[in-house]
């Protein structure tokens, strides 16, 4: 028997068996095709017949997303987000890319995988079509989707370098922020349902980052102010301190040479020492500003504190005051007002020079002074009929180095650095300073002292 005819025989005795196994085959071919298919069928149900999530997004945003917000340090706060970011997705790893204010992108933490680093400026092409496309893009779709086919290649020479199987954008302001790159799923891809909980997570941990940004520049342009305080503080008191000796020198030699002790002088020369004398009292009278000034913000002014009676320092320096032509001064303070407690000299120089101030830029009329009770706390005014200050000066009025007329032709003289002096002392006496003014219809400066003794003067208090 020939080899043609001996498997003809085998094959006919096999039909009947082969016809009973085939649907067999099939059946479990097909069920086999249900199994590989079930985490999507799964899917699908769950979403649209039960309309169940397999993610508690409650439990996920109440023990994740509200911690982060509580991290201000980035250092901390990197790692926390990938961590976090790996355990809700169930990822392998993740890793994190920043851009920084010189616009570009550094990898600043990973989670899962092992430290890396290298240039991204080999990725800007790709990074600029993930800002143009704004999703969520996974490696497979780079392989399979044809919207996405443009970037195939960049993308996915990018999803190799960092291990990733999702490119996860984080936008702040339509802007790119920064990229989250997730590794491998363990219990399946990075379907629909994954990607919504994704894109919800991606506005948190971008609004997380930038929060964290913003308080460090905060801190760090706090830092940077304090430490400008601190040098200005410190040039005030060294250019006081070189200036005063040599004007104190210049302003005796020269009261010595007016009252003739290098000879007889002609009235012309008088009169020149006279103005010598009284450039330099202005001039040092300025330094002296700046030098409290300085003491004042270095926290090493001494308060000596006891109860001062007010009418009778404002009557004693109404009486110094000299006033223009037309001009009256009014001392409404009466017998009863209850003295308050203070440094009567440093008051003294918070109401001459508001009085000062106040005569200065007041041609005619009136300047008045008076005060009453409120709550624990004597309110102080002093009311002209002058100038006035135009409202978008009344705040920076007391910052120093400002005055209402500022400005290369004002015809008032001085720094400016009267009534921050001046509001500085109330304040360290726990009173306060306001102003109400009107143009062309003057202004009323008004503070607050204690009637009773308060500890913030000890408190304020540092020692040289």
């Amino acid at each position: 028997m020939s080899l043609a005819q001996i498997s003809m025989r085998f094959w006919m005795a096999a039909m009947p068996a082969i016809s009973v196994i085939a649907p067999i085959i099939a059946a479990l071919l097909a069920v086999m095709g249900c199994v590989l298919r079930w985490n999507e069928v799964s899917s699908l149900f769950r979403r649209f017949v039960l309309r169940r999530s397999r993610y508690d997004y409650r439990k996920i945003f109440q023990e994740y997303l509200e911690r982060f917000n509580a991290i201000t340090d980035r250092r901390e706060l990197y790692p926390a987000l990938l961590a976090a970011a790996c355990r809700i997705l169930s990822a392998s790893g993740a890793s994190l890319v920043i851009r920084d204010s010189s616009d570009r992108f550094q990898m600043k933490a990973s989670c899962g995988l092992r430290p890396f680093g290298f240039d991204l400026a080999s990725f800007a092409s790709f990074l600029e079509w993930l800002e143009s496309y704004r999703k969520i893009v996974t490696r497979k779709e780079f392989v399979s989707d044809k919207a996405v086919r443009a970037a195939k290649n960049d993308g996915l020479r990018y999803c190799v370098q960092f291990n990733a199987e999702a490119c996860v954008p984080l936008f702040v302001s339509d802007r790119l922020y920064g990229v989250i790159n997730l590794g491998e799923r363990k219990k399946g891809g990075y379907d629909a349902e994954t990607k919504d909980l994704l894109r919800l997570l991606a506005v948190q941990f971008a609004t997380a980052i930038h929060n964290a940004n913003l308080y460090q520049a905060l801190i760090r342009q706090n830092r940077e102010l304090q430490e400008a305080a601190h040098l200005k503080t410190q040039l005030l008191a060294n250019l006081s301190h070189e200036l005063r000796t040599p004007l104190t020198s210049i302003m005796g030699l020269a009261e010595l040479m007016a009252d003739g002790a290098d000879g007889p002088l002609s009235e012309e020369q008088r009169g020149h020492l006279t103005l010598i004398r009284k450039g330099g009292e202005r001039l040092l009278a300025t330094v002296v500003s700046m030098m409290d000034l300085s003491r004042i913000e270095a926290n090493k002014l001494e308060l000596d504190v006891q109860k001062v009676n007010l009418r009778r320092l404002v009557s004693k320096i109404a009486e110094e005051i000299r006033l223009k032509r037309g001009l009256a001064l009014e001392n409404n303070l009466e017998d009863g007002t209850p003295g308050v407690f203070g440094d009567e000299k440093r008051l003294g120089q918070v109401i001459r020079h508001l009085l000062d101030n106040a005569v200065k830029f007041t041609d005619s009329g009136k300047i008045s002074i008076g005060a009453k009770k409120c709550g624990e706390m004597l309110q102080v005014s002093i009311k002209d009929t002058g100038i006035g200050i135009p409202p978008e000066k009344q705040r920076a009025i007391f910052d120093g180095f400002v005055q209402a007329d500022g400005g290369v032709t004002r015809s008032h003289e001085g720094l400016g650095l009267g009534l921050t002096i001046s509001r500085k002392l109330v304040e360290l006496h726990g009173g306060r300073m306001w102003l109400t003014s009107k143009v062309g219809a003057g202004s009323e400066f008004n503070f607050t002292l204690p009637l009773k003794p308060v500890g913030v003067f000890n408190a304020l208090r540092t020692p040289d």
